[in-house]
Parts: C-alpha cells; sequence; structure tokens
C-alpha cells in the first residue's frame, strides 16, 4: 500500500506515467517488468518507423539549395537524399544515376513523401515538359511539410494530457487488480460473493468501456 500512495504522489508530482509504471512491476514482479519493458520498446520501434514530415522538409530543403546552387535535378536528388535517410529514395536515386527521364524520378519521390507526394510528382512533371525552374516550388513544399511538422507535434503535446488521463483512470485499477492476482495479493473472490465480484467486474467493465472512448477521441484528434 505504501509503496502504491508513493508512485501515485510521484505521478501527481510530475514523475512520467512509464517511469512510474516500471518502477512498479520491477517492485512487485521483475518478471512482468521485463516483458513490459518489451512491450515498451516494440511500440516505440513502431512508432519511429517510417518517414515523417521533418524528413520531407528536410529532403526538400536539401533540394532546394542544391538547384539554387546550379545543380542539375538529377544530382541534386541524389544529394539531397543524404539529408533525409529515413525516406525511401533509394529507387528515386538509381533512376537518377542511370539517366531516366525526370517524370519517372519525380513519380518515385512522390511515392515516399508522406505530405507533399501528390504536389512533388507533379512539380517534377512540370520540369520536364516545361524546362523551368522549380527551385522556388521546392522550396515552398518544404514549408508546407515544416509547417505539417509543427501542427503535428502540436496536436501530440495538446492531446498528451488526454492520454495520461486514460491511461491512470482507466490503466491503473486494471493493472493493480492484474498485478495482485498475478502476485496473490488481490481480491479474494469467494469473500465478495456472487453480487461483489459482479460489481467488480461491471466497475472495471465500466472504467475499460470509459478508456475506448477517451482514446478513440484522442486518435481521431491525431488524425
Amino acid at each position: 500500500m505504501l509503496i502504491g500512495v508513493v508512485l501515485g504522489l510521484a505521478v501527481a508530482a510530475g514523475v512520467p506515467w512509464p517511469a512510474a509504471a516500471a518502477t512498479a512491476l520491477a517492485v512487485f514482479h521483475p518478471a512482468w517488468f521485463l516483458v513490459g519493458a518489451a512491450a515498451w520498446a516494440a511500440v516505440h520501434w513502431k512508432r519511429r518507423a517510417g518517414p515523417t514530415a521533418d524528413d520531407e522538409s528536410a529532403f526538400l530543403r536539401g533540394l532546394a539549395a542544391e538547384l539554387a546552387a546550379g545543380a542539375s535535378l538529377r544530382r541534386g536528388v541524389t544529394a539531397a537524399a543524404a539529408r533525409a535517410p529515413d525516406l525511401d529514395l533509394e529507387a528515386a536515386i538509381r533512376l537518377c544515376q542511370t539517366g531516366c527521364p525526370v517524370e519517372e524520378i519525380g513519380s518515385s519521390i512522390g511515392t515516399a513523401l508522406p505530405v507533399n507526394g501528390v504536389a512533388a510528382a507533379a512539380t517534377f512533371r512540370l520540369a520536364a515538359r516545361t524546362g523551368g525552374a522549380i527551385g522556388p516550388v521546392v522550396d515552398a513544399l518544404a514549408s508546407r511539410a515544416e509547417a505539417m511538422g509543427r501542427l503535428s507535434r502540436e496536436r501530440s503535446a495538446l492531446t498528451a494530457q488526454a492520454r495520461l488521463s486514460a491511461w491512470i483512470v482507466g490503466g491503473a485499477p486494471i493493472g493493480l487488480v492484474v498485478l495482485g492476482l498475478v502476485t496473490g495479493r488481490g481480491l479474494d473472490a469467494g469473500n465478495l460473493g456472487r453480487g461483489g465480484t459482479m460489481l467488480v467486474g461491471a466497475g472495471l467493465a465500466l472504467i475499460g468501456a470509459g478508456s475506448l472512448v477517451v482514446w478513440a477521441m484522442v486518435r481521431r484528434a491525431d488524425r
């Protein structure tokens, strides 16, 4: 009980809830702590997988700089790709090195950009047909990607409180019950009786349903 009170006060004081949860698991059951650490690593890796608007902005800024310096479009794409290693631009680089048409290069780049894919492909088609300078257009697309990245970070920060509340209010009671059952310190269903067991189950179900509602609202806000 004392450990639970201390952890609750720590969370209220501003300690990140993952750290408090990891401490609780390490104290009550080290094996579950290892499982939780592995699950966190898997989720963290999944969230980090894939390009972001910031990666796209870095590539487009680099491409605009290369074009402004007088580089050709193919050489600029190859040089700018080094600034965004998380973007899947290997196919576009091969097309540049083999001298393929600019339209094909633009289509390949468009599939790799998460924000301005369609606009970038159209920009390359325009350059292929008119031969005009596209540096200012590429720079404008980079600015749009930067703005989208800022909006995404602000949205995540604004919804962080709702996610934290959902985890604490919904996850903490369920987690404590499960932890109590695993460690042998849980409620004795035999002493509760049928009515008490049903009330506990209904309460946990309502908490879980409320957490799912909050989670769905946060996911919708993130889109």
